[in-house]
């Protein structure tokens, strides 16, 4: 807060116990968001206004070469045409991941980051409509609701490079991402199982299943996601990916 000049103060002679104890308040007020610690949230009212694009784009016709599967893994042809959408590598929060977050309009997605890679997430037995972004060293992928202007982010994933402010993310054992969040709240889906997490609405954790004597079949994958812990996933199970999701229990 400015210093007030000589000028104003001279113009009194004492200052008032009232008006004393509200300059010392508006500075501790200023000091606090100077001190600010890393958030797990970013709101809206944070954020500055985004530009957006009056005509969205087609989505390629092609799902075998513009598609990634359910763990997020990019073939290396389609990973080396994600583009950059900013050099700085974003913390995961529950309602967004850098630039991007649930319930954001496509188009202003695609004013943010106007080059993003438009292309397919299988996930669930079905292609979603997506886009790929590198933020610094993070991949990140927003699954949409649709490809219309009308249709909004469902889910941010950050598939690679990124972690919340507890350090989790891909490749984090189960064991810390209890420690961090707590118990489990399960989505079993037809193929995966996700963890949400009542600590931190908003978060999602895919688990990657380590194989035990072979590969674990999906009803063998959707019956570990049970109890209160991850006790019931094969030692070496991990993060597969972390997201800031609509709608995600907790």
């Amino acid at each position: 807060m400015a210093r007030p000049s000589h000028r104003v103060v001279s113009r009194r002679r004492s200052v008032r116990p009232d008006g004393l104890a509200l300059l010392l308040a508006l500075a501790a007020i200023a000091c606090g968001h100077r001190e600010k610690a890393v958030s797990d949230t970013a709101t809206a009212g944070s954020r500055a206004p985004s530009p957006y694009v009056s005509e969205i784009p087609a989505w390629p016709a092609d799902t075998s070469d513009f598609a990634t599967d359910r763990t997020g893994r990019f073939p290396a042809a389609l990973r080396a045409k994600v583009p950059s959408c900013g050099a700085a590598t974003p913390v995961v929060a529950r309602d967004s991941i850098g630039p991007l977050y649930p319930g954001q309009p496509l188009p202003i997605v695609l004013g943010v980051c106007r080059n993003a890679l438009r292309l397919w997430h299988w996930d669930d037995g079905s292609y979603l409509p997506a886009i790929a972004v590198k933020l610094g060293d993070a991949l990140v992928v927003a699954d949409m609701a649709g490809m219309t202007a009308d249709d909004v982010v469902s889910r941010v994933i950050a598939i690679e490079g990124a972690r919340t402010a507890e350090g989790i993310g891909p490749g984090s054992s189960l064991a810390e991402l209890q420690r961090a969040y707590g118990a489990p709240t399960w989505r079993r889906n037809q193929c995966t199982v996700d963890a949400a997490f009542e600590s931190r609405p908003g978060l999602v954790a895919r688990i990657a299943v380590a194989p035990s004597t072979g590969a674990a079949s999906c009803a063998d994958v959707r019956r570990y996601g049970d109890g209160n812990d991850f006790s019931r996933f094969p030692p070496g199970s991990r993060v597969e990916w972390i997201a800031a999701e609509l709608g995600a229990a907790g």
